[in-house]
């Protein structure tokens, strides 16, 4: 009948528990270490970019949430930067990444670039507003840095999905 909205088949995948701690640990680790061996790498947000594609992949919001809650704790643990930050903007990132998954294709090339710079684009603007809101001494406001981060982390997230992709299976 008209007006009956088409329903597409939504792929689910999963990766093995062990798969998905190890791979968030080696972008933590990685996040860490890499910068003080590459000064291009202070752009870098691994743990984004994974949460992210883990968040794509199980299609499940309140998962997308938990984990990307994790990741930035984790990640605020590990960097400088007061608890909390981190874990806060990466939640936030994992909703709208889940939220996405559901109701679009991003399996496509595109759909995925698309998706990860508007992904990296909101991080970053979150976590400047909650520097700048909740921080005595807020970093300033580095309009070239965001772009360049952008650019860099979108670049890193399209190489980083194609090796991941081997990883999953079928739900």
């Amino acid at each position: 009948p008209m007006g009956t909205p088409v329903q597409r088949p939504v792929e689910v995948f999963r990766v093995h528990r062990t798969t998905l701690w190890a791979t968030v640990f080696a972008a933590l680790l990685l996040q860490t270490v890499l910068p003080l061996k590459l000064p291009l790498a202070r752009f870098f947000d691994l743990p984004l970019l994974v949460m992210i594609y883990f968040a794509l992949l199980r299609r499940n919001v309140v998962f997308a949430i938990a984990l990307g809650t994790t990741v930035g704790l984790l990640q605020d643990a590990f960097s400088n930067s007061p608890i909390g930050i981190f874990g806060m903007a990466k939640a936030v990132a994992g909703y709208l990444a889940a939220t996405a998954s559901i109701k679009f294709d991003l399996e496509q090339l595109l759909a995925r670039l698309l998706l990860t710079a508007a992904l990296v684009g909101v991080h970053g603007l979150f976590l400047l507003a909650l520097q700048h809101g909740l921080l005595e001494y807020p970093p300033p406001f580095e309009p070239l840095n965001l772009l360049a981060g952008l650019l860099v982390n979108v670049g890193l997230g399209l190489v980083l999905f194609q090796l991941l992709d081997r990883l999953r299976q079928p739900a």
